[in-house]
């Protein structure tokens, strides 16, 4: 069975410039990702800090499709739109939906084979990919005779995202986070060898020289309600740690989380701002020497 996903946040970039555009732009190598394929990819700050994170997707040769990790399409295009300057370039949030799955049968019913590695699969008007992890998964961007999403769907993918160690970030926290702290070096999003781009010279700096001190972390939960995006989250004796970014329910009142946190020791406990009797306990580090 297929599962219907949340309502895809997409931005279309296409004309003659858009591979120099996105290039330039952005913190992945986009010059060297080929037609028929994708690459996570990120939009920094010049600070360094990520202003959105996302699946880059190449079309063709001089179109692009962005897949938000979170946040919206139309104020990423609001936000890129100041740098198009004389750039033969045009940005247009696309309405499309979003369908995935766990068995290879299902996206061969779909797409007509099942993807592989980072390459792109067409099924008439749809495009799908595979997305690397513990389990084999795919998703399908198109037009879709789908029901509206299911809430126990949507939280076995978003569970398998984050065992996965892929993060969500919510508009409201944007320009917040280092690239390190997402998880987005591991998922090969940042170069430090490409050239200027915004946030590239903090990017290097922690590349070479270290520094970062946050990082992703899996959480185990105990709530009565679902954990929100920016929940920030305290030791037992109130002091403040760090700030919850997406999380999945596994049953009543449980599931898990990712979070961005100091070090911080395993089996440690934690709570949820604004959400009394909640716990939180730290299962892994995710992106670092003891991952």
């Amino acid at each position: 069975m297929t599962l219907r996903l949340p309502q895809p946040q997409l931005l279309e970039i296409t004309g003659p410039d858009a591979a120099a555009f996105a290039h330039a732009q952005f913190s992945s190598d986009v010059k060297a990702l080929p037609p028929g394929h994708w690459q996570w990819s990120a939009w920094l700050s010049a600070q360094g800090r990520v202003r959105a994170m996302f699946r880059l997707l190449r079309l063709a040769e001089d179109s692009f499709c962005v897949y938000r990790a979170g946040g919206s399409a139309d104020d990423l295009r609001s936000g890129l739109a100041p740098f198009v300057l004389r750039a033969k370039v045009t940005l247009r949030p696309m309405d499309q939906q979003a369908i995935g799955g766990f068995a290879i049968d299902q996206a061969v019913a779909v797409l007509g084979a099942m993807p592989a590695g980072t390459a792109l699969t067409r099924g008439g008007d749809r495009v799908g990919f595979a997305v690397p992890g513990s389990a084999p998964r795919w998703c399908a961007l198109g037009t879709f005779d789908a029901a509206t999403p299911d809430d126990i769907d949507v939280n076995r993918w978003r569970a398998a995202d984050i065992e996965d160690g892929l993060a969500e970030l919510d508009d409201s926290q944007s320009d917040r986070f280092l690239p390190d702290g997402l998880g987005l070096s591991r998922l090969g999003a940042v170069s430090v060898r490409k050239g200027c781009y915004p946030g590239q010279e903090i990017v290097a700096r922690l590349h070479f020289k270290g520094g970062n001190k946050r990082w992703l972390h899996r959480l185990e939960y105990q709530s009565t309600a679902l954990p929100g995006a920016g929940t920030l989250l305290s030791t037992s004796d109130g002091s403040p740690l760090g700030e919850l970014l997406n999380s999945a329910a596994t049953g009543p009142g449980r599931g898990v989380a990712l979070a961005v946190l100091p070090e911080v020791a395993v089996g440690a406990l934690l709570s949820g701002h604004g959400l009394p009797g909640s716990q939180f306990r730290v299962i892994s580090p995710i992106g670092v020497a003891t991952d």
